[in-house]
């Protein structure tokens, strides 16, 4: 029986492997991938044809290739979340130089549960929109978002593309950008749904952070819970000194 029309060269197939094994943590960062002739060999493939697997996955960035040197995993880059500032995923990926995007899992009306009307200060059963998102960095999975957002505030939001920044549309769309936010940080191990959408296995460390987004006027406008992974996150915290912790001690 011939191939099928659509059926996917080898070394596409061999490109997805080798990423899918980067993705899940079976080849950690820094760590080399067999020579070409090795895998080669291993696969029953011609050497031109893993190059070209190998060359795609360094045009992704997955992979750092030299001459005589071999291919290494490329470590994954951190992004750092600036906490004194108000900027959402997208911008804080781009700040650290690493393309953002977004795979959506849910985007639904729902009637606000009684942990999600209070810090949104609305009555419990009032409509609110929860968006649910795998966010990447640099083509890897690295964080799990849930937002919740008052419906009042919102009308028409999910008609729209939701693959970008959340935080523009509430700008460009609604004028009600977070102007301010509440954060609460802890690190927290990921359990099976986690390391399925992160890409890590179970159990590796995670940042956990609930966050309370205000407009300008102070309304709330967003609440949420962000899971980051471990490896790709820093965050940074500013500590201005002033005239009251001045004289405390």
């Amino acid at each position: 029986m011939p191939p099928s029309a659509n059926a996917k060269p080898a070394w596409l197939r061999i490109e997805e492997q080798l990423a899918d094994r980067i993705r899940s943590g079976r080849l950690l960062p820094g760590e080399r991938i067999a020579p070409e002739r090795e895998l080669a060999e291993r696969l029953g493939v011609s050497r031109m044809t893993v190059r070209q697997a190998l060359a795609s996955l360094a045009a992704r960035g997955l992979v750092d290739r030299g001459v005589g040197r071999g291919t290494f995993v490329r470590p994954a880059g951190r992004i750092e979340h600036d906490l004194t500032r108000v900027a959402g995923f997208t911008a804080q990926a781009e700040r650290s130089g690493l393309a953002a995007g977004a795979a959506i899992l849910a985007a639904r009306p729902l009637p606000a549960p009684a942990h999600v009307a209070r810090p949104l200060e609305l009555e419990r059963g009032s409509p609110v929109l929860r968006i649910e998102r795998i966010r990447s960095a640099g083509g890897r999975p690295a964080a799990l978002e849930d937002s919740w957002l008052p419906a009042g505030h919102f009308p028409g939001l999910l008609e729209l593309d939701l693959s970008g920044s959340l935080y523009a549309l509430m700008r460009e769309r609604y004028d009600r950008a977070p102007a301010g936010a509440t954060e609460r940080l802890e690190p927290v191990a990921a359990g099976p749904r986690e390391a399925e959408a992160l890409g890590v296995p179970e159990g590796a460390p995670l940042m956990f952070v609930e966050r309370v987004a205000y407009a300008a006027d102070g309304t709330p406008v967003e609440f949420a819970h962000d899971l980051h992974r471990g490896d790709g996150a820093r965050f940074l915290v500013r500590v201005v000194p002033t005239a009251t912790l001045a004289g405390a001690g």
